[in-house]
């Protein structure tokens, strides 16, 4: 079955990496900005956004440090489905932008939805293969 999303917003950097380290705007249209009251008090968002840049891929193998793996057991943007997720901080909200830090998108990167991150989402010391701690950038 196909689906379609509505763009709520884009992903707006000066430098056009996709670091984490930067801080970043996320200008979220309009029409959606209301959606946005209160979300400043938390401290951290899941940022849900689009990898229209990103080649679907119908090759499910990656590899990762040297052992072959499969692709949803990576972060890779080249994916059956391009979806892009990232837990951020949240610096500030000025109207209808969002000021964050921790994702890993290019300028111009579609957001398709936004999530408080709260006590649901922390796990405390997750099981993770060496294999993946060697490839934490990708």
């Amino acid at each position: 079955m196909d689906c379609c999303f509505n763009y709520i917003g884009f992903v707006r950097r000066d430098d056009n990496s996709t670091s984490r380290k930067s801080i970043v705007k996320i200008e979220i249209k309009e029409t959606y900005a209301e959606g946005l009251k209160d979300i400043e008090e938390f401290s951290h968002l899941i940022i849900i956004y689009h990898l229209h840049l990103a080649d679907p891929n119908k090759d499910l193998k990656r590899i990762r440090g040297g052992v072959e793996v499969g692709v949803f057991a990576t972060r890779s943007q080249h994916r059956p489905n391009s979806i892009g997720i990232s837990v951020v901080e949240l610096i500030k909200r000025e109207g209808n932008v969002l000021y964050v830090k921790g994702i890993n998108a290019f300028d111009g990167t579609p957001i398709l939805d936004i999530k408080p991150y709260d006590e649901w989402d922390s796990v405390p010391n997750p099981k993770v293969p060496e294999w993946h701690k060697l490839n934490e950038t990708i």
